[in-house]
């Protein structure tokens, strides 16, 4: 089938066949780059869970609030913790969803009250730890490794 488009004669099967053939790479282009978009963002979520578990490592031993207010956390390597301060203590569980966040579940005081994880942020410095929300950030040093 021929076609006049502005004064030229084209044939429309050849023109439907190079179109055909040159959409073809591009979506083939297309589904190669998602692949390697999906292989970085995997890795990516790899190299934060080997991090997550490094800052599990790290975070383990006692640690007491570094402005004497004789808060303490005691951080088990089974995700165990213990928070202890003159007036309460706590047991809470912890896991990090990624390298600048800690999550905590701790009971709660009334049996009757469900208790609800809590994300905080986190930063680790050698001995010096801190957690914080959107009011107040606690400061804590290493008083005992495991």
């Amino acid at each position: 089938m021929r076609l006049s488009v502005a004064g030229i004669f084209v044939d429309a099967s050849q023109t439907r066949m190079r179109n055909s053939t040159l959409a073809f790479p591009s979506i083939r282009a297309r589904s190669h780059r998602r692949v390697l978009l999906l292989l970085i963002v995997c890795t990516f979520c790899g190299c934060n869970r080997q991090s997550t578990a490094e800052y599990k490592a790290t975070v383990v031993g006692d640690w007491e609030e570094a402005h004497g207010t004789h808060e303490t956390l005691h951080f088990k390597a089974d995700g165990s913790l213990a928070m202890d301060s003159p007036s309460e203590h706590r047991s809470c569980t912890y896991d990090f969803p990624d390298t600048k966040h800690i999550r905590l579940d701790c009971a709660s005081f009334a049996p009757q009250v469900p208790h609800v994880p809590t994300t905080y942020g986190f930063a680790l410095d050698n001995d010096k730890l801190m957690i914080s929300d959107s009011f107040s950030t606690g400061t804590y040093t290493r008083t005992q490794s495991p």
